[in-house]
């Protein structure tokens, strides 16, 4: 309790300040979500990404520099996912690690027969449970100029936060009720597998391919697909936005 005081006195002396001229400038030219916002979820995301930018622990891997403008994209990318809760700031998570562009990490496979293979990977960002968040600022700076390609690392990455809140990377993130995670389990599970049947007959997709690779990666992609092409995710399958509209509290597709 002690903690959440003190956190709340710190938040409220962040939110005293107004946020500078210049940061939203930065944010209109780097978040171009924000122009599909009404006037309250735009104040509400100002709100969040001061205090995304204040509390979070920032770091330049491989020579990069964290600027107030990466600062400024990730957490304005980041706090969209954030306008249909009431209090939501990522608070477990503590450290973005942030490289210029793709970055090489290790991995290690175990697969069908038990035999744990190691090597590397090329990635664009990955999310370790509560943190850190690993991102490039290549792609980072894409998905904000292009709002509308269905790609947006950041929203990605943050997606696979809210499904490991439950410390489990299975897809599903927690939810509020029994009937909640019914649903979700039905239209979920049925579009991962008709994503996966597409697939193995050929066929062109409108969810990314690389949603079939699991469950997890199922729900991050969709994720991207709901806030950049959210018409297109309503027509494709009106199960499937619901889904997420009941998530997300938002409704993206009825933006002006």
């Amino acid at each position: 309790m002690l903690f959440t005081w003190w956190r709340n006195r710190r938040r409220k002396k962040i939110l005293a300040v107004p946020i500078p001229d210049h940061w939203k400038t930065i944010l209109d030219q780097n978040v171009s979500q924000l122009s599909q916002l009404t006037a309250q979820q735009r104040a509400l995301l100002y709100q969040r990404v001061q205090i995304f930018v204040k509390e979070k622990y920032w770091e330049g891997c491989n020579g990069f520099q964290i600027t107030e403008e990466v600062k400024l994209t990730i957490a304005g990318q980041a706090c969209l996912l954030t306008l249909g809760f009431a209090s939501d700031c990522f608070d477990r998570l503590k450290t973005i690690l942030v490289y210029p562009d793709t970055y090489v990490a290790k991995e290690s496979l175990l697969n069908s027969i038990g035999v744990l293979t190691e090597g590397t990977s090329f990635r664009l960002g990955e999310s370790w449970g509560q943190g850190p968040i690993v991102l490039s600022w290549e792609s980072i700076y894409e998905g904000g100029q292009t709002p509308d390609d269905g790609r947006n690392v950041v929203v990605h990455e943050f997606a696979h936060y809210y499904d490991a809140v439950d410390r489990q990377f299975d897809g599903t993130p927690p939810l509020n009720s029994a009937e909640e995670y019914e649903r979700w389990n039905r239209v979920m599970t049925a579009e991962y597998q008709s994503l996966v049947a597409q697939l193995q007959h050929g066929h062109t997709t409108f969810i990314d391919p690389y949603g079939a690779t699991n469950p997890a990666e199922f729900f991050a992609v969709c994720s991207e697909h709901f806030f950049e092409q959210p018409r297109q995710m309503r027509e494709y399958s009106e199960d499937l936005y619901e889904t997420l509209k009941l998530f997300y509290q938002q409704d993206p597709a009825s933006a002006v």
